[in-house]
């Protein structure tokens, strides 16, 4: 049988419920940022890139409408990242708690594999978008290729895998359960 520290598991609940409030605060940070950005008529939109979120290499919108439809994707992408790490939270407390595994397990992997799947996605969309704003300045800077299957699908159907695992693990404990 696998045993794990309680202590361990209390830490990365400890690490996730910071990351959680950071990532929070980080949103709506974001949010006054673009909401002061488009009041005084700069549009300076921010990069997604895989370091992160790149303030100092910024594109200029063409029109207030392509930047509102940037800024909703990107606070909709922060968003998603930040409902990743609450169901990572939801899953290591619920080992904390219960020193086990709870039959709404598999389904919390399942959404955290749904969630990398649309983080991915958007992530493109959001460097498309602003590479249709201003191709001059950011030749230099980064190079984007729209990618049909990108790396994070790949992991999020492992996640599906191991999600499927776990349920079939659950199913034959609880037949076994009811057959004790």
């Amino acid at each position: 049988m696998v045993t794990y520290s309680e202590k361990g598991l209390r830490l990365l609940v400890l690490v996730c419920t910071v990351s959680a409030i950071i990532g929070a605060i980080a949103i709506v940070g974001v949010g006054v940022y673009l909401t002061v950005m488009a009041i005084q008529g700069e549009y300076a939109i921010p990069l997604v890139l895989a370091e992160g979120l790149q303030i100092p290499h910024v594109v200029r919108a063409k029109s207030l409408a392509s930047y509102l439809v940037y800024d909703l994707g990107l606070v909709i992408t922060l968003s998603l990242g930040l409902s990743f790490v609450f169901l990572l939270r939801a899953m290591l407390r619920s080992l904390y708690r219960t020193k086990g595994f709870e039959r709404s397990l598999p389904t919390m992997i399942n959404r955290m594999g749904v969630i990398l799947i649309l983080l991915s996605y958007m992530r493109q969309f959001l460097l498309l978008h602003a590479f249709n704003q201003d191709m001059g300045s950011l030749g230099g800077v980064i190079d984007f290729r729209f990618q049909l299957v990108p790396s994070a699908v790949i992991h999020a159907l492992v996640l599906f895998v191991v999600a499927r695992a776990f349920r079939y693990a659950l199913d034959l404990q609880h037949e076994y359960e009811q057959t004790v």
